[in-house]
């Protein structure tokens, strides 16, 4: 991928440091990052096994200011929503059965990202 690495960085950072937190009461307490590569983009996946986010706070969960924790700034996601933005990629988030939240980020692989920028080539 072609990606400011200090900024990838940070996604994944506020990332799995979110999901750590959404951890902080759970019984089962399992933290999974991976990712693979799927056509013409490479996703990374970062799941826990906390509490979950419902569909209500999933239709906010990227605006800046909102937070379901009550403290911090609520700027964590949007901030993650804007660099991915940035660099042509973006994140969703999903249900991490049976228990958990899973942020499914997708990222344009090189190829992709080298074929969009080609200038197109004209036959005379």
């Amino acid at each position: 991928v072609n990606v400011d690495r200090e900024q990838l960085k940070r996604v994944v950072v506020n990332l799995v440091d979110n999901a750590a937190e959404a951890m902080q009461n759970s019984l089962v307490r399992q933290l999974h990052v991976s990712t693979a590569a799927s056509g013409d983009m490479v996703e990374l996946v970062v799941a826990d096994t906390g509490c979950g986010i419902s569909a209500e706070e999933k239709e906010k969960l990227f605006l800046p200011y909102f937070s379901t924790k009550g403290r911090g700034t609520g700027l964590g996601l949007a901030i993650v929503s804007h660099i991915l933005t940035e660099h042509n990629a973006h994140v969703r988030v999903e249900d991490n059965f049976p228990a958990g939240a899973r942020f499914v980020v997708e990222i344009p692989a090189i190829a992709a990202t080298e074929a969009e920028n080609k200038p197109a080539e004209v036959q005379a």
